[in-house]
């Protein structure tokens, strides 16, 4: 989340707003692999993550695969380094 966030950040996850209503960053558990990503909730139920890091496309949740997707909380403070 290049951007959003840098190496060696710590974040601060609400875990009782689990909910992408609205747009946000939020801690998801893909496939077993926790990520950090700006989600979108689209038409039809599907979900768009998008990272702040140009390194990594956005990635489209289809409604079909979700049973892979569980969201654990929206990412609400960022606390980082003074450099």
């Amino acid at each position: 989340m290049d951007g959003t966030l840098a190496d060696g950040d710590w974040g601060l996850v609400d875990r009782s707003n689990r909910d992408p209503k609205q747009e946000g960053v939020f801690l998801l558990l893909v496939s077993g692999e926790r990520r950090i990503k700006r989600v979108q909730r689209l038409a039809g139920g599907a979900l768009y993550l998008i990272s702040a890091n140009d390194h990594y496309q956005p990635e489209m949740i289809k409604p079909q695969d979700m049973h892979d997707v569980e969201i654990l909380g929206r990412c609400e403070i960022r606390v980082g380094r003074v450099v």
